[in-house]
């Protein structure tokens, strides 16, 4: 801000002694008018210093400012809650770390700088200028209501039309960021030309938004020029007729006419400015959406440390009731039972039973529930987070797998995790029995979202990364389903064996298999409507000996055919 205001006055100062050079050779005096222009030369080449320290400090700071929100924003955006992202599509979040950061950045370097730049340059100037001639003055402002105007009406309209065209890019990040990740599926499909047909629409409204927004700008430099030219035309007309009067010198004259001419660039670049400011501040606004939402879980001010040590583990869940965000019914409701040190329990149920939701509750993937859910005697929500993460092991069926080698995607949650571990990982998963299926063993990478490996494989590699941290808590959401019934026996009974003392809770849908479940939680309709042993549950008739009944005459069948 130093080197604008003082590379601005030494410029300014200019055309001041342009008028003493002229007034000088007017008046003969050769020597006067060669020191003047001497001065001038040497004002401007200052000026130019200030104008390049100006630069280099302003927009060089802009990207570190971009930087440092490019970092908030990550980090903000990976401790938010699972209910944050249920709300938000992954392509916006990407435009908001891309486009509108940019915007972000024009408007905290360029945007700053040409403001106080145009502020410093109108007050001077106008100083200047009426020290020289007031009547000239006057004339050369005569476009300002014009011009206050024209800011005004394209102000509005940039940050509204800024603010479509943002929102519809996220919406054409999101169309292509799912289409890419569920190309596969198209393919099988044969949706391509459906799904080109359906892209080239939202990129159609993204070109229609971007044109309505340009148009604005395509008509504010050519007002802003003309509205300049007007004033250089009348300071023109009016200054000549006085100079011929004798009212003013020529040197004055031509003094204010170089004023007028610097004064051209700001009015010019005030529309380009007022462009910059409207989509850095509708950027921030979005980007202020992200940037002030609070992460439902949060760490307790009071934390304690998970009780894995004791290798106690006593679960206990009482009266939960629970709706996902904008769900008209509530998922789960009225959830009570508790799970023994060391137990394994099988939940079950048709599809849409809120079984999902139950282990997702239990990993404190969400919090806005009602009732309790204790670990020990502590309420989930009082355990200290890191310590919650590392005692409970999650596995989702359609478990994420990173662009990454097996190595990688095992250690996730425990990257320091050695050779050994990692064979005794996929020993106890299974996976070692295809470790020469890999072609660099456990370093082979996997491809983007495990595109290279079989469904069965994938979720024993879920299983294994979620054993990593040796959790005290194990959970397993529908984890066998792509994997046989021989493997899925082998993969049981080492998790038995060398995970003794870890307390297992399995959604499953392959009842047959559930013998050895110390209980079974049955669900409907997001409530559990029967509980027991598996002969508990075959004697009572209920639920659980239809499906029971439906996946042995299936089996039947499958053995007939």
């Amino acid at each position: 801000m130093v080197a604008i205001v003082i590379g601005d006055l030494l410029l300014l100062a200019s055309p001041w002694w342009l008028r003493k050079a002229i007034d000088a050779l007017d008046a003969g005096d050769t020597t006067a008018s060669r020191n003047a222009a001497l001065v001038m030369l040497g004002l401007t080449f200052l000026g130019g210093i200030c104008k390049f320290v100006m630069r280099r400090l302003m927009i060089g700071a802009s990207r570190w400012i971009e930087l440092d929100l490019r970092r908030d924003f990550a980090s903000h955006v990976f401790v938010l809650s699972a209910s944050f992202f249920d709300r938000h599509k992954v392509g916006d979040l990407m435009a908001l770390a891309t486009n509108d950061l940019n915007a972000i950045r024009m408007l905290l370097g360029p945007g700053i700088m040409y403001v106080i730049n145009t502020t410093v340059t109108l007050i001077v100037a106008m100083a200047l200028m009426l020290s020289l001639s007031p009547t000239l003055t006057l004339i050369a402002l005569a476009p300002l209501p014009v011009l206050a105007f024209v800011v005004q009406r394209a102000s509005r309209l940039t940050y509204s039309r800024f603010s479509a065209v943002q929102e519809q890019f996220g919406h054409v990040n999101s169309f292509a960021q799912e289409a890419l990740t569920g190309v596969r599926t198209v393919k099988a499909y044969a949706r391509e030309d459906d799904l080109a047909s359906r892209f080239d629409t939202e990129a159609n409204e993204y070109v229609d938004l971007n044109i309505r927004f340009f148009r604005v700008q395509a008509a504010m430099h050519p007002m802003m020029t003309m509205l300049a030219g007007l004033a250089s035309a009348a300071v023109l007309m009016g200054g000549g007729l006085m100079a011929i009067e004798g009212s003013i010198t020529v040197g004055t004259l031509v003094a204010f006419l170089a004023y007028v001419a610097q004064l051209t660039w700001p009015t010019i670049a005030l529309g380009w400015t007022i462009n910059l400011w409207q989509r850095g501040l509708a950027s921030l606004d979005r980007m202020g959406i992200v940037l002030d939402a609070v992460p439902e879980i949060r760490q307790p001010q009071r934390p304690v440390a998970w009780p894995r040590d004791r290798r106690e583990g006593l679960v206990r869940v009482e009266k939960v009731d629970f709706s996902y965000p904008e769900a008209e019914t509530p998922s789960v409701s009225d959830l009570d039972f508790e799970l023994a040190p060391g137990s394994w329990t099988a939940v079950v149920g048709p599809t849409g039973a809120g079984k999902t939701t139950l282990l997702r509750l239990l990993s404190r993937q969400y919090d806005g529930y009602a009732g309790h859910i204790e670990v020990d005697g502590i309420d989930l929500r009082e355990i200290d987070l890191s310590d919650l993460r590392s005692g409970t092991g999650y596995a989702p069926q359609d478990g994420y797998l990173f662009s990454d080698t097996l190595r990688e995607n095992i250690a996730f949650a425990a990257p320091d995790l050695d050779d050994a571990g990692i064979d005794e990982l996929a020993r106890v998963s299974r996976l070692e029995r295809d470790k020469d299926n890999f072609p660099d063993g456990w370093n082979t990478p996997v491809g983007e979202r495990g595109v290279t490996l079989s469904g069965g494989q994938k979720q024993r590699v879920g299983i294994a990364r979620a054993l990593a941290p040796r959790p005290t808590l194990l959970l397993l959401d529908d984890v066998f389903s792509a994997v046989d019934t021989e493997t899925e026996s082998e993969l049981t009974r080492e998790l038995r064996t060398a995970w003794d003392g870890c307390t297992v809770v399995l959604v499953t849908h392959r009842l047959l298999s559930l013998g050895d479940a110390d209980q079974i939680l049955v669900m409907e309709e997001g409530r559990i409507v029967e509980r027991g042993t598996h002969d508990e549950l075959v004697a009572a008739q209920g639920l659980y000996t239809r499906m029971l009944e439906e996946q042995m005459s299936q089996a039947e069948l499958d053995a007939l055919r």
